[in-house]
């Protein structure tokens, strides 16, 4: 599929840091997938993506097991050393170093949800009209990834605590959510229902 340009600045994040706590060794984003790490998939697929800027939030695990990927020159790696205490400081830790670079948009993927196709993302990322502030894919009513999130909230997510990520904001202001419905489950997917 041919890239497209888009009328906002959208960066991308993978969310990477988390504990893997129903993996041995806790290298959850090791586990393969049709040869290859889990996390590959995803970088692979939002690589193929053009987002202005790429970053990669890992937990200081990643110094050991770095080598098993293959990162792209455009991702930046961000090393989580609070990820023990949830998603909340893997997002805040993006925020702060995404702020000076002025994006309108970051699109945030999960690192356990390799199923997630180009067609999918492009399906959402062309429904972003009129500076929405919060565009997700839904699939029978449950929200699924990426989730895309206006400038506008990067300070309601610095203000985030705990496990819990966006959904946190989504609780207390539904109203801000654009819903895209699918008919498939690989926007819920993740490695944990295998």
């Amino acid at each position: 599929m041919e890239r497209i340009s888009f009328e906002f600045r959208i960066f991308s994040a993978i969310l990477a840091a988390g504990k893997g706590e129903r993996f041995q060794n806790n290298v959850k984003i090791l586990h393969s997938i049709n040869g290859k790490p889990m996390l590959q998939h995803v970088i692979n697929v939002v690589k193929s993506i053009n987002f202005e800027k790429n970053f990669l939030i890992v937990n200081p695990l990643w110094n050991k097991i770095n080598h098993h990927f293959e990162i792209p020159e455009n991702f930046t790696i961000l090393i989580n050393k609070e990820y023990e205490k949830g998603i909340s400081t893997s997002l805040k830790l993006l925020i702060k170093n995404i702020i000076p670079f002025e994006p309108d948009y970051i699109a945030i993927f999960l690192a356990d949800m390799p199923y997630i196709s180009t067609d999918i993302i492009y399906s959402i990322l062309q429904k972003i009209e009129n500076e929405e502030k919060i565009i997700a894919p839904y699939y029978k009513n449950i929200k699924g990834f990426p989730t895309i999130v206006h400038k506008s909230l990067f300070q309601n997510i610095l203000n985030l605590e705990g496990d819990q990520g966006i959904k946190q904001i989504i609780y207390k202001n539904p109203n801000l959510v654009k819903k895209i419905e699918f008919k498939t489950d690989k926007v819920i997917k993740d490695i944990d229902q295998l």
